[in-house]
């Protein structure tokens, strides 16, 4: 007994150094856990209780939604680049006079197409008695029917994006004055037998 009442200074001492040792230990890892906590806000900003695994398996998940509805989205884009090639999106209008006794460039031959050269060429063929409509069908460029010289041509500018007018000028570039219409042509084809057409004619 009294050795216990000789070393029990001596353990109280111990003791009470030890308790001063966890509460400075307790008081650096609170200081930590305050930095901590203020850098995850820094980054995360205010968001509860949720931490930094949280936030990383919430964005895991955002991106997995994120790669589907690409996924999804790429099918749509397909199908819509698909239907934009077969819509016409080439055109081009040819006038001329196709008899000798109508002036003014009154018939005219119309080319719509697509991306992949098929559509329609639709001609107009206009004199003093009647007018005419001839349909003919492109597919790849392939007609159904024999195209005329008018056809031919406004084929060939639907494909090479030939509008029938300038470009319009670039900033600060006055526009091209406009040239004055020409006189027919000098050698107007003959107007074709009653009921009948020339088979180079539309």
């Amino acid at each position: 007994m009294q050795t216990l009442r000789d070393i029990a200074p001596y353990l109280a001492l111990g003791a009470a150094v030890l308790a001063v040792v966890l509460l400075v230990l307790v008081v650096r890892l609170a200081g930590a856990v305050r930095r901590l906590r203020r850098a995850q806000v820094a980054v995360l900003g205010v968001h509860g209780e949720r931490d930094l695994v949280g936030h990383a398996q919430d964005l895991e998940e955002q991106v997995r939604n994120l790669r589907d509805a690409v996924a999804g989205l790429d099918g749509v884009i397909t199908a819509q680049r698909a239907d934009l090639d077969r819509a016409f999106s080439r055109r081009s209008v040819v006038r001329y006079d196709a008899f000798r006794d109508i002036g003014g460039e009154q018939s005219a031959s119309i080319a719509l197409l697509d991306e992949t050269a098929s559509g329609l060429v639709i001609s107009m063929i206009h004199s003093r008695d009647y007018a005419r409509i001839y349909v003919k069908e492109l597919r790849r460029s392939v007609p159904d029917r024999a195209l005329s010289p008018e056809e031919v041509t406004v084929v060939e500018q639907a494909l090479t994006g030939w509008t029938g007018k300038p470009a319009a000028p670039g900033p600060g570039v006055p526009p091209a004055p406009a040239e004055p219409a020409g006189p027919p042509s000098a050698e107007p084809l003959a107007p074709p037998a009653d009921g009948d057409l020339p088979e180079e004619r539309p």
